[in-house]
């Protein structure tokens, strides 16, 4: 699984500044749920799950199926360089492990 830590400038909070721009001018990536913390693209089976505090946005990628993972990360990073580069200070990356899947209870 990838995680995405999205840093901005000073005086800018990423997750806002996302949010507005996915509800007004996406047209590739909506919000799944009400909450707006989940983001989906419209080509792909996956989805993006978004947290953020103190205007650092978190992002962890959540494929479908495994070749879904590199297409998540590579469009979501690139909208976020595309639509915001002049606002962000930086884009970590990390590779964390799955959590286990649970059991089905009976």
């Amino acid at each position: 699984m990838i995680q995405i830590q999205v840093v901005p400038r000073t005086g800018h909070d990423v997750y806002k500044l996302l949010r507005t721009r996915v509800i007004h001018q996406a047209t590739t990536w909506e919000f799944a749920n009400k909450k707006k913390t989940r983001l989906k693209h419209i080509q792909s089976a996956g989805h993006i799950d978004l947290g953020h505090a103190d205007g650092v946005l978190m992002a962890r990628v959540v494929p479908k199926e495994a070749k879904d993972l590199f297409y998540l990360a590579e469009k979501f990073m690139g909208r976020l360089v595309a639509w915001f580069g002049e606002e962000l200070a930086a884009i970590n990356l990390q590779f964390v492990e799955d959590p286990p899947k649970r059991r089905k209870r009976r």
